[in-house]
């Protein structure tokens, strides 16, 4: 899809996050080659709305993506999938890599600094199938494996690493339900897409989306609620 940012003739490739109503209040979709955070607190389906956008994107634009899961393995990923509905496996067109895949890397390189092996990994198999989406789950963890000293210095260098690959990242990441305030992640990110929960009445409880931020975009900056119902995220006007 192109895109003519703020009526310039800079023409810019999109894309889409298959979160039927969302796309339009963004501009249309993530420009091609941002790096964004998909930000929020435990429960508001972080995971399965980064996944539901790598596996559309194959599916429907034939975008091949890698999935990088730090957390879960990738059969535990998989049947999480396959129970909203994303049934269907692409080969290495959606690539799953799990921590135990990259631990067999990190025991044929014990002396080397595990972000650099991480980085490596993400690197020969990129080059290998040309993947064109990633998504890394998540940057705590990161954090915690790499032991980061200067936190701010070393992201800031991970996030220039992402734009190099020339690829659409997405590095999903937990905070508290306060989006006032910012983080370095945030500042070093394109784009920042906050998932939250609210409390409606007195027994509902309500999973909001909101982009805080996606540059070169102009976009909505307003909170909407974000409802996963027949195999598909879409969003509504928040009450």
């Amino acid at each position: 899809m192109d895109y003519t940012a703020y009526g310039e003739p800079v023409m810019v490739k999109l894309l889409k996050t298959y979160i039927r109503g969302f796309d339009e209040e963004i501009g249309g979709g993530i420009p091609l080659g941002h790096v964004v955070l998909v930000t929020g607190s435990p429960g508001t389906m972080k995971s399965t709305l980064a996944y539901n956008i790598l596996y559309n994107a194959v599916k429907r634009d034939k975008m091949s993506s890698l999935y990088i899961s730090l957390e879960q393995s990738s059969r535990s990923l998989l049947f999480q999938m396959v129970r909203c509905g994303m049934k269907e496996t692409f080969g290495d067109d959606l690539l799953i890599v799990d921590l135990a895949k990259i631990r067999k890397q990190l025991d044929e390189a014990r002396d080397k600094p595990w972000l650099e092996i991480l980085r490596k990994h993400i690197q020969y198999i990129i080059a290998k199938n040309r993947y064109q989406i990633i998504v890394i789950d998540s940057l705590p963890v990161l954090e915690i494996l790499t032991r980061m000293e200067n936190k701010r210095t070393q992201f800031f260098h991970f996030f220039e690493w992402l734009r190099d690959l020339k690829l659409t990242s997405f590095i999903i990441t937990e905070i508290s339900d306060d989006p006032t305030i910012l983080r370095d992640e945030e500042f070093l990110a394109d784009g920042v897409i906050y998932l939250s929960m609210k409390q409606v009445g007195e027994i509902d409880i309500h999973r909001r989306i909101r982009c805080i931020k996606m540059r070169g975009m102009d976009h909505s900056t307003s909170q909407f609620t974000l409802e996963f119902k027949k195999n598909e995220f879409r969003v509504t006007r928040a009450i």
